[in-house]
């Protein structure tokens, strides 16, 4: 087990002069509204980078080993409940995003609905360009790393490069359970800890489940939200890796979850990584990575849904503006991409995810979406098949692509004309009864929380059907 010393500071809840009045990555969702809190602490301590010791293959036994250390000190930012007795006993530690080249809590968005029901969750900076970087975000030139954002506060970080990542985010998860120094979840005694990547965090997560688990065994359940076909690589390098070219990291294509596990883990995939995440057709695609569920491996691949849509947008958009002031306008590409569910479905497979891992009750596992060996199958709206299946694409008013239409990785959403529209659904009640009956089917599978659905059949009341 490759952990070595490390310890939180002290949290400052009075900021000196000068200093930022918010953390870096605050989130914009209300948490005093839903009785939570949002601190942040430092942790330092001696990191290991790996190796590849052997031969990786697509199975995902990947063994390691050690390839150096290096002393660091970064950050953890905690959203605990205000009142101790709501804790649900689950930590959720998320691998902060860096795609953007700063640190991003994409999964929180996407899973709050769930998360501020009890759970407490940490944002780990595990990768070097959230703590270190100066510029070149594609969101604008203001977007820079936390040592240049604010370097009164953070400019005692240190991080020492990518290749020490996947340990720093063992200590971060072990710490939480054991602290030394300051205790960032104050007492709370942490029942699960569960560790979540999304887009290039997942690709993270895939090959810490597949490299670093077996040997550092700090998480109860892993869950992999939205990757490609393969893992990233063990050493250095930020963001996609490239599959051709001379520079390109080593990565294995496709890579799978590897079946001797001793934890649960849960794979969430939108269309856009079925094929254009990984670079189209081939072994970079998830369809060429796709494996069968088992007792410790669920697939969902969620149907109308995409990489980034307007549900994360609407949540970052804000936080960003509020972190750094103008930065690109994500405000007009909100209503050009994708609108589907994907957010209730996400939220749903963290609650099944931990009472998996709580109870040993598994998940339901969902057929995968239609493909052939070069796309996505459709219907006759341009509707995905199969897949887990959403009211929203079973009793459409839209088409709901995750494939790029207008912005990569985005997927659209592309409304129905008034006749085809008024041949589906003579009125509103008979769209409405269908509605409620397909969501009462998600519900029922297991697919979407029972919350969800509720509000879901709600906001189809509102929905304009012309005529």
């Amino acid at each position: 087990m490759f952990l070595h010393a490390r310890r939180f500071d002290t949290e400052q809840d009075r900021l000196p002069d000068g200093m930022r009045s918010t953390p870096g990555t605050a989130t914009a969702i209300d948490l005093a509204a839903a009785g939570y809190t949002e601190r942040e602490f430092f942790l330092s301590g001696t990191a290991t980078a790996y190796r590849e010791d052997g031969t990786w293959d697509s199975d995902g036994r990947w063994p390691v080993a050690e390839a150096g250390q290096a002393p660091y000190r970064t950050r953890l930012l905690v959203r605990v409940p205000e009142d101790r007795s709501r804790f649900n006993g689950t930590v959720v530690v998320e691998w902060l995003n860096v795609s953007g080249n700063v640190d991003v809590d994409v999964d929180f968005g996407y899973m709050h609905s769930e998360l501020l029901q009890g759970y407490a969750w940490v944002g780990v900076s595990a990768q070097a360009a959230g703590v270190n970087s100066t510029g070149g975000s594609p969101l604008g030139p203001n977007v820079v790393g936390l040592k240049a954002w604010d370097p009164q506060r953070y400019g005692p970080l240190h991080h020492p490069g990518d290749a020490y990542s996947y340990d720093i985010f063992s200590q971060a998860g072990a710490a939480l359970r054991s602290p030394c120094g300051a205790d960032p979840l104050a007492g709370l005694v942490v029942e699960r800890l569960l560790a979540v990547g999304q887009s290039q965090s997942a690709m993270r997560m895939l090959t810490y489940a597949n490299a670093i688990h077996p040997l550092a065994r700090v998480f109860d359940g892993l869950f992999v939200h939205s990757r490609a076909g393969f893992g990233a690589p063990i050493g250095s390098g930020t963001g996609l890796p490239k599959l051709d070219g001379p520079d390109r990291p080593r990565v294995v294509s496709p890579a799978r979850v590897r079946t001797d596990l001793d934890v649960p883990v849960f794979q969430v995939v939108t269309e856009t990584e079925l094929f254009e995440l990984g670079g189209g057709p081939g072994p970079g695609s998830f369809v060429s990575a796709r494996q069968p569920d088992t007792e410790r491996i669920r697939t969902w691949e969620i149907a109308g849904t995409a990489h980034s849509d307007a549900h994360s947008l609407r949540i970052l958009y804000p936080q960003y503006t509020a972190q750094f002031g103008a930065i690109r306008d994500l405000g007009a590409v909100i209503p050009m991409v994708n609108d589907g569910p994907q957010a209730p479905v996400v939220a749903a497979a963290l609650r099944r995810l931990n009472t998996w891992v709580a109870d040993g009750t598994a998940p339901p596992s969902a057929d995968p979406i239609e493909t052939t060996d070069t796309g996505i199958v459709r219907d006759e709206f341009g509707n995905a098949r199969g897949g887990v299946r959403t009211p929203h694409v079973d009793v459409p008013v839209a088409a709901l692509t995750g494939e790029t239409v207008h912005v990569p990785n985005n997927g659209a959403t592309i409304a129905f004309d008034a006749d085809t529209l008024a041949s589906l659904y003579p009125d509103q009640d008979t769209y409405l009864t269908r509605f409620a009956e397909a969501t009462d089917r998600a519900v029922t599978t297991g697919f979407l929380r029972f919350e969800d659905g509720r509000a879901l059949v709600a906001a189809a009341r509102n929905t304009p059907l012309g005529g």
